[in-house]
């Protein structure tokens, strides 16, 4: 206790230590509520490790944890490649380019791993994996995915989108999509406006955060990030991206453009368009919630100042008259 509040509750004065009383009580309410907000609350995850993903598999059927649908998965796009290699496995993301690599993305050593091989520029091996949230996203709630990149030719890309899915035209639109390009060097988000599946987002800003895609060294290499999308208002999100090389190079965007609602399906892709085997790794799906204050550690502070004052009246009653004082007056 601080020595202004001791002072107040040494004082004669049953007013003075009624406000010392409610001082400490709203402290500790707003140190319990505080603590109350920051621990999110997990309403849907799913990760490589669990059961369902046992023996190394990953199959369009396969349902993993808790809150998502089953896992749909193919091939995706027009004239793909049918003839090319593409398949999902768990895998480890760690030793992509072959050193061992910490942190990671991984769970007990596996990731969800997809693969392509074989696909050339005109026709490309491009597997898919869709999965709906079976509660669609809320405002003040985040959808965060962990990925890392494989080697990948130019111009192949990896990466994922969140969706917009339509149960009546059996469309995915996509709102938001984070990729990695063999092309360049760094993620790039897109967003804000999905016209048509021709011309693309209206809309795309490099992160600055390297990808590792080429087997040479970069501060994400072998390593990923995690991408946490938070869902601001029915016309906004915000964006966090941390790589897990170096959590304090985060980059944070707020208020970024959503163009509609409900956000309800994630989209993971590699799209492979060069000749080499092509691998795309991703982890720990997750839907999460930060809670208001509770309303419990604010009822318990206020209780605890009920019972702080009758405390300090029933002591002042109690307590010994100092009969010499009232005759020195």
């Amino acid at each position: 206790m601080s020595t202004v509040l001791k002072s107040f509750f040494d004082s004669r004065s049953p007013r003075a230590r009624r406000v010392a009383s409610a001082a400490v009580a709203g402290m500790i309410g707003w140190a319990m509520g505080h603590s109350a907000a920051v621990r999110a609350v997990i309403l849907a995850s799913d990760n490589a490790a669990n059961s369902a993903y046992s023996g190394g598999t990953w199959s369009g059927t396969s349902n993993g944890g808790t809150g998502f649908s089953q896992w749909f998965q193919g091939p995706s796009g027009s004239g793909v490649d049918q003839t090319a290699t593409w398949g999902f496995t768990t895998a480890t993301a760690s030793t992509v380019f072959g050193t061992y690599a910490t942190p990671n993305i991984d769970t007990n050593g596996v990731s969800w791993s997809m693969g392509a091989d074989n696909g050339t520029s005109s026709d490309p091996a491009a597997p898919g994996a869709y999965r709906d949230l079976n509660n669609p996203l809320q405002v003040g709630q985040t959808l965060q995915l962990s990925m890392a990149t494989g080697y990948m030719s130019n111009p192949g890309q990896e990466g994922f989108q969140i969706q917009n899915y339509n149960s009546t035209t059996t469309y995915g639109t996509p709102l938001f999509q984070i990729a990695a390009a063999g092309s360049g060097n760094y993620y790039a988000i897109s967003y804000g406006g999905y016209t048509s599946p021709t011309t693309g987002f209206a809309h795309s800003e490099l992160t600055g955060i390297a990808s590792a895609h080429t087997g040479v060294a970069t501060p994400n290499n072998g390593n990923g990030i995690t991408v946490a999308f938070t869902l601001e208002s029915s016309t906004s999100f915000n964006l966090t991206i941390t790589p897990l090389a170096d959590p304090s190079a985060a980059e944070t965007f707020n208020n970024l453009t959503l163009t509609d609602l409900p956000v309800n399906q994630m989209f993971l892709y590699n799209d492979n368009l060069g000749l080499a085997s092509q691998y795309a790794y991703f982890n720990n799906l997750e839907v999460t919630a930060t809670p208001e204050p509770a309303p419990a550690a604010l009822l318990l502070s206020s209780l605890l100042l009920l019972a702080l004052i009758p405390r300090r009246r029933s002591a002042a009653r109690a307590a010994p008259i100092d009969r010499s004082s009232i005759q020195d007056v």
